[in-house]
């Protein structure tokens, strides 16, 4: 077995500053692997399978630097490695859509020379993990197929952070559940996740992996028909397989798990689209898919970002009404934030658009995503956190709702707020800013208010905004 160092280890790439440094690869059994950096120099023995790790202690942000590890008479060598602020960015299509594809993309892709800005994209696999990967340093001819989010939220961190390398790590695919993202494994130590495995295994049946390549081959080519000319039903579902990227666990194999325990500060996660078809389960799976990528990265608390999803409905739904999925989403996402240390979210009350599941403004996701991260992981004065309701209390037929993060008072420019009574029954509610962080809530058919909402929709109205123009987080409190 030759030398070999792990695949997202490569020119051009950042570490993770002021926190020890794993490195890992393979060599020949039982041989002396030695790694040297900026300085510092740490050996290892490869084990019986080749298989070698070693960790080089915390060093500052800085570089360029020429990372070497030698066995014997090999050395490999990779160049213009700096040590900076590392964040893996995951999710599905809006995570995914590039920087040409969004709003004013054109512009954006001119204007990116961004030389301490640095991204590894991982390629799609569902088997077998790419061999190769490669970093690059933001500009005009590398950012145009770039994450568009991922994209701008690494820019606001560059802003805030001078003299500092900000490398992301982008793992994403589009119209991809979270049960993708965890191990097969883990899936089955939980109901939600369990029931994932069995239902698609159903859908499998006793199907020879020739026959789903062969479908697979098909299903291509009716969505390259498609996408060439968008006319017609969008060809859906992909064929069941083993080998589909909606196969419980393959791309947490294939595309995560090789990543780990690459150094870095923390996560960005942009999903939840596609578990719509499971909406009351996805606050276990999620929870679970961070609670499994922190053990991956040897750290139970470490930093997890949400993109709360956006305001979306379908012509569709609208019409047959609102079947209420998404409120259920954006409630899992609060949840995992509110039960799990070091989960945030970044709120997207306000933003997103009527029947388009891909609005093309990333620059207001990225940024937020950016200062959210500024303020609550390197507590850098960038007014990142949404106001949210910390208290509900009834005052005569009124409901006074009391919220923190306001940024210097709360303001109110539409409506998005309801109250219903014992019978369940919501109905539109009048809204005025009570004080600089409370808002009082009624309607003149719920004289006794049980219930209060706020954008409590998959699409509408969404005024409230802290004194920073960040939107509230939608809310349903049960008095």
């Amino acid at each position: 077995m030759k030398l070999t160092l792990a695949a997202l280890f490569g020119d051009g790439m950042v570490l993770q500053r002021d926190t020890p440094i794993p490195f890992w690869g393979t060599a020949p059994a039982g041989k002396t692997v030695t790694v040297s950096l900026s300085g510092l120099t740490a050996g290892t023995r490869a084990g019986a399978d080749g298989r070698w790790r070693v960790d080089l202690p915390p060093l500052p942000a800085g570089g360029p630097y020429v990372l070497a590890v030698s066995c014997g008479r090999e050395t490999l060598r990779r160049t213009g490695v700096y040590l900076g602020e590392v964040w893996l960015a995951g999710g599905q299509s809006n995570m995914e859509l590039p920087l040409s594809r969004s709003e004013n993309g054109e512009e954006a892709v001119r204007n990116s020379e961004n030389p301490r800005l640095h991204v590894c994209t991982i390629p799609r696999a569902t088997q077998e993990p790419p061999e190769e990967l490669s970093w690059t340093a933001v500009g005009p001819a590398s950012a145009g197929e770039l994450s568009a989010v991922a994209y701008y939220a690494g820019r606001t961190l560059t802003e805030y952070l001078p003299d500092v390398h900000v490398g992301v790590i982008v793992c994403c695919w589009g119209a991809t559940y979270a049960h993708c993202w965890i191990s097969r494994e883990a899936l089955l130590e939980f109901p939600e996740g369990a029931k994932r495995v069995r239902d698609y295994d159903e859908r499998i049946g006793d199907k020879p992996d020739a026959v789903f390549q062969r479908e697979q081959a098909d299903y291509q080519t009716a969505l390259d028909v498609w996408n060439a000319c968008p006319e017609g039903p969008y060809p859906w579902p992909p064929p069941a397989g083993r080998a589909s990227f909606h196969c419980p666990g393959n791309l947490y194999r294939a595309m995560v798990k090789p990543l780990a325990p690459y150094a870095l500060r923390g996560f960005w996660y942009y999903q939840g689209e596609q578990d719509e078809e499971w909406p009351e389960d996805y606050y276990a799976l999620l929870t679970r898919l961070i609670r499994l990528w922190r053990r991956d990265w040897e750290d139970e608390e470490k930093p997890f970002l949400l993109v709360q999803l956006p305001m979306y409905i379908s012509k569709e739904d609208a019409a047959s009404g609102d079947p209420m999925r998404w409120p259920v989403l954006r409630k899992a996402q609060a949840d995992a934030a509110r039960d799990l240390p070091g989960v945030e979210i970044a709120v997207l009350a306000d933003c997103g658009e009527f029947d388009n599941i891909h609005p093309t403004d990333k620059r207001t996701p990225g940024t937020r995503l950016g200062l959210l991260v500024l303020e609550a992981v390197y507590r850098q004065p960038a007014a990142g956190r949404s106001p949210v309701c910390t208290s509900a209390r009834r005052e005569g037929g009124a409901v006074l709702l009391r919220f923190a993060h306001t940024g210097g008072g709360l303001t109110l420019t539409g409506g998005g707020f309801q109250l219903a009574g014992a019978d369940g029954v919501f109905y539109d509610a009048n809204a005025e800013i009570a004080a600089p962080d409370a808002v009082r809530v009624s309607a003149p058919g719920v004289p006794a208010p049980e219930t209060v909402r706020y954008a409590w929709y998959s699409y509408g109205p969404a005024g409230l905004h802290g004194g920073t123009g960040l939107a509230a987080a939608p809310l349903e409190i049960h008095l």
